[in-house]
């Protein structure tokens, strides 16, 4: 067994010892016992799943633990408090040995709208460009808490997987828990700030000469003001700041110890388990931070129940569920392991993505990260980094050509691009593909895009591919209440309703028969027949849109012109600026990527006629009516695109939103593609290149 003592104990060290763990090379007592994954509903489960026996497939992770996925209820939302509570009721049922057993509970629900790069294989598969082999945010979760596995009893350890905590024991390696009783929560030193957004801790008798420690908490602050927390006596004095944050621009603020994990052990399971048996169902949303810390503590009171401006949804008998929450927890102690050195990160948007991956030099020394992760070069003779490769630029497990140019500050994941590709700044592009087609003139992504090709199913089961596109500083989650006001909606920094090409579409069906009113659930992309089509046809739509009259620009004037290809038909442009949408004639291109798609253009180039079981623009099937006559529409096929066809001639196309996407995905092909990438880059696999 390896046990890690280092008192240096670095997050490379972590990392090494997780690879090992990986591989088979150490026992279990150094791992979690259980590790469960919640997720929000059960076709998200299924994606989890998937994912995770193709991980153990692969050996990707420690076969050590055994793995559970638990979605949430149908239903009203219940909040990660009684997530909790319900998948320990769930979990008892498949653990018969749960008493005795380690248990990593990991909330990963919810769509990620705000980073939608994670929506369709959820945030805990998202890739992490870390060294030679495939790292997720999972792994990564996994491999930072190794450490308190091996120093706590038998419990629950609640985390997240879109955070990571980095750390070091420092000068006292030598804390445990094995005596104490009930919650114990990480801390992390922070500036007043970043406390105002989370969980801030009041302790007592901390002892600033040790590094680590655990102190008794008297209350949990949360989301407090600034002046909360220097009445409450939560503020840091000046000499328990470390070293190494004295160094930076902000030690001129004031700091205090915030929130990430926390754990309990199996006595507190027990009052979670009596407590659901007696209250379910759950009706309300129970924060599994904000409902379960602040009971807790010595000088915890229960002002916070009516307080509900942190609250997303007011459900009937929420605060009495609080209520009773707060009754059953309180005068339980709270302790706190006092982590200061240690640092927090988030990587929960787009933003911060890009920033920490491609910007963020103290995570990038701390975990190792590369610049140039599990890549390859196309071409065998290929020997050296593109020549314009960005300073700042990150490219994880994709395969491309020498001769791409990637600006800083963008993230290539997944691709394959085995013809010229020019890629400005604050970009994140997944799982696209362009192979030239013999063209010589690259392709150019504008700065501030966002792009990601899903494999999907038409609702008759049709294989087909879907392209999304945003702006990176798109508002997902914004949604206004009246079809009037969508005008309010931007996209790409411009109205959603100036884009449109009227009367192609009319409100009403942009958004589809009782969705809310969002850029979420805006039916703007089309299906396409494989994955480069996809692509192609979703950039150039995206170039008419925010530069009609620059398409063929080059990219460098002095060098060659850049190509903005829609499908090579010109079938589909449901943008404003495009030359408006007509019935491809042409034959498709062929499909790479090993999924079966029936959609067959005849010798002439006309479509095959047959009519195909898709959705129509306002969500119905087998034809649907058309938003300026009433007549019922005929779905046909271009070789590239599915279309409508009304019986005036008029055609439209098919299109989903990421909700869509989302609802519809083929999660497995997207895995199977993946793992096929991965082997073409084994077999030309370059040094890594992580400077």
């Amino acid at each position: 067994m390896v046990v890690m003592k280092k008192s240096t104990l670095s997050m490379a060290d972590v990392l090494q010892e997780y690879d090992q763990l990986r591989e088979g090379h150490v026992t279990a007592a150094a791992f979690w016992d259980v590790v469960v994954l919640t997720t929000s509903d059960a076709a998200q489960q299924q994606v989890y799943e998937l994912a995770i026996n193709n991980k153990l497939k692969l050996k990707e992770l420690p076969t050590s633990a055994r793995y559970h996925v638990i979605h949430d209820p149908p239903g009203a939302k219940i909040g990660s408090g009684g997530s909790t509570m319900y998948t320990l009721s769930k979990l008892i049922e498949v653990e018969p040995q749960w008493k005795t057993q380690k248990i990593l509970l990991m909330h990963a629900g919810g769509s990620s709208q705000r980073l939608p790069s994670a929506s369709v294989l959820g945030k805990a598969f998202t890739t992490i460009p870390i060294g030679n082999r495939i790292y997720t945010m999972f792994d990564v979760k996994l491999a930072l808490l190794m450490p308190f596995a091996e120093k706590l009893p038998p419990g629950v350890f609640i985390c997240c997987p879109d955070t990571f905590e980095t750390f070091t024991f420092g000068n006292n390696t030598d804390w445990n828990f094995e005596k104490r009783r009930g919650f114990l929560a990480l801390a992390h030193p922070s500036p007043m700030e970043i406390g105002t957004g989370h969980g801030v801790f009041v302790l007592s008798d901390r002892n600033s000469k040790l590094d680590t420690e655990v102190l008794t908490c008297s209350k949990v602050l949360q989301k407090p003001t600034k002046r909360m927390m220097r009445d409450e006596g939560a503020v840091l004095h000046p000499s328990e700041i470390p070293d190494s944050f004295r160094m930076s621009a902000a030690t001129s603020q004031e700091w205090v110890f915030t929130d990430s994990n926390y754990f309990f052990d199996h006595s507190i399971s027990h009052k979670l388990l009596q407590f659901f048996e007696e209250n379910k169902p759950i009706t309300g949303e129970i924060c599994a931070y904000g409902d379960f810390l602040q009971p807790l503590g010595s000088e915890a009171d229960d002002a916070y129940i009516n307080n509900c401006k942190n609250i997303m949804t007011m459900s009937p008998g929420l605060l009495t569920i609080r209520r009773k929450v707060y009754d059953m927890l309180k005068g339980n102690p709270l302790n706190v392991i006092a982590l200061k050195q240690s640092k927090f990160y988030h990587i929960g948007t787009l933003k911060e993505y890009i920033e920490n991956f491609c910007s963020n030099d103290e995570l990038r020394e701390e975990l190792g990260l590369s610049r140039f992760c599990y890549s390859a070069f196309a071409s065998p003779s290929s020997t050296r980094v593109p020549h314009s490769f960005g300073e700042g630029a990150s490219v994880l497990h994709s395969l491309i050509t020498s001769t791409c140019s990637f600006s800083p500050c963008s993230v290539v994941e997944y691709c394959k691009f085995t013809a010229d590709v020019t890629i400005q700044a604050n970009c994140v592009i997944s799982n696209c593909e362009y192979t030239g087609n013999g063209s010589c003139r690259p392709l150019l992504i504008p700065e501030n895009t966002f792009m990601q090709t899903v494999p999907v199913f038409s609702p008759s089961g049709e294989p087909m591919y879907v392209t999304l596109v945003f702006g990176i500083n798109d508002d997902m989650k914004a949604k206004v209440s009246s079809l009037p006001n969508v005008s309010s909606i931007s996209y790409f920094d411009r109205s959603l309703t100036s884009v449109l090409k009227q009367p192609f579409t009319d409100l009403t069906d942009l958004f589809g028969h009782g969705n809310p009113y969002s850029l979420w659930h805006a039916k703007l992309f089309p299906l396409s027949a494989n994955a480069q089509s996809s692509f192609l046809t979703a950039l150039s739509s995206l170039h008419d849109l925010i530069a009609p009259s620059k398409r063929g620009l080059s990219a460098n004037a002095s060098s060659s012109r850049v190509m903005t290809p829609g499908c090579s038909n010109n079938c589909i442009t449901h943008l404003s600026n495009g030359s408006g949408p007509h019935l491809c004639k042409a034959s498709a291109e062929p499909n790479t990527d090993g999924r079966n798609t029936p959609y067959k253009s005849t010798s002439n180039g006309s479509t095959n006629g047959s009519i195909v079981d898709v959705v129509s623009l306002n969500g119905s099937t087998n034809g649907g009516h058309d938003s300026t006559n009433g007549k019922l529409a005929a779905h046909n096929t271009c070789a590239n695109h599915v279309v409508a066809v009304n019986g005036n001639g008029k055609v439209h196309p098919v299109l989903y939103s990421i909700a869509d996407v989302i609802k519809y995905k083929d999660a497995k092909s997207m895995i199977d593609g993946r793992n096929e990438l991965s082997v073409r880059i084994k077999d030309a696999l370059l040094p890594d290149i992580s400077k």
